[in-house]
């Protein structure tokens, strides 16, 4: 496990019901569908982040609207913790709904109604994130466990 937990704003672009997702090209999860984001840099307030990242993965300019929630999540392997993740769950507003797609993988926009139909070809946790968070505004706090078991990713918590 690395030293330190890694601390990234997750942005839910929303805009007419739709929520931006991408399908990641790399990273730990792989041609999985999830919510835009990265590392919050030294110095850099959370917001900055979120507004950033959507930048530069989808050229989008937003507008930060509000800190929806906290998750704290472990990615193990072979029963020990590989990575900690403290996700914070960022709305954005976009000004327009043209994204440019980049080379951190395919974006698109996906009905907030229908998404759960997605749900197989979406980040487990980021799935509960956008029913649990940001659809239904359940809580603001989850803990998350993650277990990758070969190339499958089972979600073991989330609460």
């Amino acid at each position: 496990m690395s030293n330190k937990p890694l601390s990234v704003a997750i942005s839910a672009v929303i805009k007419d019901n739709n929520i931006l997702l991408i399908k990641r090209n790399r990273g730990d999860y792989p041609n999985f569908w999830a919510l835009p984001g990265g590392k919050i840099e030294q110095n850099e307030h959370v917001s900055d982040a979120a507004v950033r990242e959507i930048l530069e993965e989808s050229g989008l300019q937003t507008q930060f609207r509000n800190h929806l929630g906290f998750v704290s999540e472990h990615l193990v392997e072979n029963n020990e913790i590989q990575k900690h993740f403290l996700l914070h769950i960022c709305e954005l507003e976009p000004q327009t709904m043209a994204f440019q797609q980049q080379e951190e993988g395919e974006l698109r926009w996906f009905n907030l109604d229908n998404i759960k139909h997605h749900k197989d070809k979406i980040i487990p946790s980021d799935s509960l994130m956008i029913e649990k968070i940001i659809k239904n505004r359940e809580s603001n706090y989850f803990n998350c466990v993650i277990e990758k078991v070969n190339d499958k990713h089972i979600l073991r918590k989330f609460d």
